[in-house]
Formats: C-alpha cells, structure tokens, sequence
C-alpha cells in the first residue's frame, strides 16, 4: 500500500496529537497559596493577596506598593518584598505617590541588614518627596517628609560609623542614635499651688 505523497507518516502523529488533545476533557487544576505566612492565618495571607491584586490593578500606585513590601516583610519575605519595592518604583516613575514605594525599598533593604542599599533607596525618597510637593500634588505631607527624614538621618550617620549591623546592631543603632537630637521631657513633679 503506498501512501499519497502529500500526507506522510509525520503529518499523521501531528493529527493524532491534535485529535487527542481536541477530544479528551480538561484536566483538574488545583492550585494552594504559595505564601504560607509563618504563625500566620488566613487572614494575613488574605491581607498580602488583597494588597498584591491591588498592585495588579493600579501598577504605578506607590501607596499599594508600599503596603504589599511591608505585609511581605512582615511575613518574613524580605527578598520579595525588596523586589516588589523596587519593580514598584520603577512603575510608579511618573506617580506623585512614587516616594512610599521607595521608602518602601529602603525599609525592606534595612530589615534585610543592607544598610548601604537602604539609604541609597532613602535618598531618592526624599527626592522624590519633594518633587512631589513642588509639583503641588500634597502627595508627600509635611509630617511624611520629616518622619523620612529623621529615618535618613539616622541610617546616614549608622553608615558612616562603619559600624556592620550584622555584626554589631546595637553599635549601629548607638551611632545612629548619635546624630540625633534628644528630648526628655519629665512631668512636674512639683507640688501644684493650693
């Protein structure tokens, strides 16, 4: 038997793939939380599923970055939630809400003990604060901008120490504490007039 020259034996195999692929049913999927939050319910990975779609849906939104890198580093994914900031930043370029997604970057650097990092991320926090408030948007308050950058001041003079948190963290803390100027207030211990 001789078969015709413009179907061969090859042309067959592939017809048969296709035919069992077309006619045989689905096949179930399941799918299970690649997050498994360590001592965390459902809850929390239901918390970290909700602020991940929410960086689905608004890619260049700085806010929901931020919130999606601190659950992840609260559940002890450090390395995502350092991935997560920076992709995030990167997308929010043209967002006025950029700078949390960078603080965001530089928190997760330093919960990592990559302190040079963090305060590389710090810097352009800040600078991405206030362009945001010479743009006039009033994404980055006032009290937002102070809080940074007291948080700068305090990684900037924990890095010029020298000090590696790895091996000395509260000799890093103690330089960084350093630069900053304390306040105690003592309640009066004075007998009020009678």
């Amino acid at each position: 038997m001789k078969w015709p020259r413009a179907i061969g034996i090859v042309d067959l195999g592939i017809l048969t793939v296709v035919a069992v692929a077309l006619f045989l049913p689905p096949r179930e999927m399941y799918a299970s939380s690649v997050i498994q939050v360590s001592g965390g319910s459902e809850p929390d990975q239901f918390a970290i599923a909700l602020a991940e779609a929410r960086t689905i849906a608004k890619p260049d939104d700085g806010n929901a970055v931020a919130d999606l890198a601190r659950r992840l580093g609260e559940a002890g994914f450090k390395d995502w939630a350092i991935e997560v900031a920076i992709d995030g930043a990167e997308r929010a370029k043209q967002s006025p809400t950029r700078w949390r997604a960078l603080i965001a970057a530089s928190v997760a650097y330093v919960d990592r003990l990559d302190v040079v990092p963090g305060l590389d991320y710090a810097n352009r926090a800040l600078a991405a604060c206030e362009l945001a408030r010479e743009q006039g948007h009033g994404s980055c308050p006032s009290w937002e901008e102070i809080r940074m950058r007291l948080y700068h001041q305090h990684l900037d003079a924990g890095v010029k120490s020298g000090i590696d948190p790895r091996l000395d963290p509260k000799g890093f803390r103690r330089a960084g504490e350093g630069a900053l100027r304390h306040i105690r207030l003592k309640p009066d211990t004075a007998a009020p007039p009678k």
